[in-house]
């Protein structure tokens, strides 16, 4: 047992010779800090985000469009393999269910999907960003 104590000790009692001018007790004190729990999901976390930001051609663009004619815009970004999230909360009932019509043929067209994420929210997506999971409607919320 001593032999191991002195093979660790005196290992560490050398590099503290040879890297006295290295202070290196800021990064002891965050190591202490955190427990393991914290560090791996902080680890998941930021390999969450690396991850996403490695893929430049995913981005998500926000619209809210004030009348038909301006669909033709988000159909563009969408064909640019950009996720949109649409608004139709300023347009009236006909318009918005033309707007709806209009983003479905475009979303068939590049094999990607259409979600309702809210009462006159939606969520398009392009073939190249996958979307998990289920939003459920109460039927008061759909019928706005």
């Amino acid at each position: 047992m001593d032999k191991v104590k002195k093979w660790f000790f005196e290992e560490e009692d050398e590099d503290d010779e040879v890297y006295e001018s290295i202070d290196t007790n800021v990064e002891d004190d965050q190591v202490k800090a955190t427990s393991m729990f914290e560090k791996a999901k902080s680890t998941k976390t930021s390999d969450a985000v690396k991850a996403l930001s490695a893929n430049k051609d995913s981005h998500l663009v926000l619209f809210e469009p004030r009348a038909y004619g301006e669909t033709q815009e988000i159909a563009i970004y969408l064909k640019q393999k950009r996720a949109a999230v649409v608004n139709l909360h300023r347009l009236q009932k006909e318009q918005s269910k033309r707007v709806i019509d209009f983003l479905s043929g475009v979303i068939f067209a590049i094999e990607g999907d259409i979600q309702q994420i809210g009462p006159k929210i939606f969520l398009c997506t392009p073939k190249n960003i996958g979307v998990t999971g289920n939003i459920t409607m109460d039927d008061a919320d759909t019928d706005e």
